[in-house]
């Protein structure tokens, strides 16, 4: 496939959550299908185009400050176009994303959310708004569902009327955490991560409780800035407490991280996030990035099964050339696919919250693009009720990319218990 050796070199945003105060202009994304080449569109199948007036969803995506995550809302924004020109859109309309980009902050994305509000959108979107705090609340006033997107904070997990495809922040470290104790044996762990707000919670909540509730009884945590450049002393902390497993969850720092373990002959196994994973962060690492094992809530994009090569393909027609093929941009197209596929047959008439959310909370095992089958019923993952989908993949590097470590999806289960506090 065309785009395959191209994605492959295209760097991923690394995810390092943090906030700068700025009011980002919202944005109207027209989703009218370009023109293109049949050999760019090869693989979408039969076209079905959708026709009628727009039906609006809104969406808050960080794109301001000194992480951004464009590629959430770019992956959403081909979905949409892939849908309406391929899928026959929602009842026979067109979607149609209304976009507000946030800087992380909850007054942004308080301030993003009723600016949505007055495009009367008929859901959100869920897209990645580390912010989000300060959006819920409105769209709960507002009595709008939340479709989707990545949970970065306990406030989307739990959200009364949101159904959320994926997990990532919490599961994926849980599950990989449980995969270290379960499947690589491990007793002891180092955990290198950062100090900011989302670092903390992810090691303090789910990957050292987890660990230890898995088996692992020795966890050293090493907590180092967001933003540290020189890691040595880190480095040296984790190497010289002789653990089994080094958990690396400290993404900008991930190529400086694992470089330094190769350099002081580290033998312990690496288990990472998704960013350590990122072609420039395994060139950065120079080899240190071989063998590290992380998880993943959906496929590789690489993968060649039905839904990947879709994916390929409606990327290619409708998105930039530079999107990052990380996780983040597979969950944004998997949620307008899946939202999609369940409100197909809808008319506009409805398209309100309760029948919106009965559509995807009925039955179990629902068809989830890219991923395992997602069941709402608000028991998949504890302390998130709106989180229909637990399970990751398992992955590691060999050769410089990422390969399957395990075909079966697994789940943190019974291991990761969420924080009382």
């Amino acid at each position: 496939m065309a785009i395959t050796k191209k994605a492959r070199n295209v760097a991923i945003v690394a995810i390092a959550l943090g906030a700068s105060i700025a009011l980002a202009a919202c944005s109207t994304t027209t989703t009218t299908s370009p023109s293109s080449s049949s050999a760019a569109s090869s693989g979408l199948g039969a076209k079905n185009v959708a026709k009628g007036t727009p039906i609006v969803f809104g969406v808050l995506n960080l794109e301001s400050g000194p992480v951004t995550f464009p590629e959430i809302r770019q992956a959403e924004e081909a979905a949409v176009s892939y849908v309406n020109e391929y899928k026959g859109g929602i009842g026979g309309h067109p979607i149609k994303i209304v976009s507000c980009a946030t800087d992380g902050s909850p007054a942004t994305s308080a301030r993003c959310a009723n600016q949505i509000l007055d495009q009367k959108p008929v859901a959100i979107l869920g897209a990645g708004d580390t912010g989000a705090p300060g959006a819920i609340p409105i769209y709960q006033s507002a009595g709008l569902a939340y479709l989707g997107g990545i949970p970065f904070t306990p406030v989307e997990q739990n959200y009364a009327n949101a159904v959320i495809f994926s997990s990532i922040s919490t599961a994926d470290n849980a599950a990989a955490s449980v995969y270290a104790a379960k499947t690589l044996g491990a007793k002891s762990a180092a955990v290198i991560y950062t100090s900011d707000t989302q670092g903390t919670a992810s090691a303090e909540g789910a990957i050292i409780p987890t660990m230890k509730n898995a088996g692992i009884t020795k966890v050293t945590p090493i907590a180092i800035a967001p933003t540290a450049s020189d890691v040595s002393a880190a480095v040296a902390t984790a190497v010289g407490a002789s653990p089994d497993v080094i958990y690396v969850d400290a993404p900008a720092a991930c190529p400086n991280i694992l470089n330094s373990l190769k350099q002081l002959g580290n033998t312990a196994k690496i288990v990472g996030i998704d960013p350590c994973t990122s072609p420039a962060a395994i060139k950065g690492a120079n080899g240190g990035a071989e063998g590290l094992y992380f998880a993943s809530p959906v496929e590789d994009p690489m993968a060649g099964t039905a839904d990947t090569k879709v994916y390929l393909a409606a990327l290619k027609k409708y998105a930039p050339a530079t999107i990052a093929l990380d996780s983040l941009a597979a969950i944004g197209f998997q949620s307008v696919i899946d939202v999609q596929a369940k409100l197909a047959k809808f008319t506009t008439a409805d398209l309100t919250k309760d029948k919106i959310l009965a559509a995807f909370r009925a039955g179990t095992d629902n068809v989830n693009f890219m991923g395992h089958p997602y069941t709402c019923d608000g028991k998949q993952l504890a302390g998130a009720s709106a989180v229909c989908n637990s399970y990751q993949q398992i992955r590691q590097i060999k050769g410089g990319v990422p390969v399957v470590a395990q075909k079966t999806f697994v789940t943190p289960g019974k291991y990761y218990v969420p924080p009382t506090n």
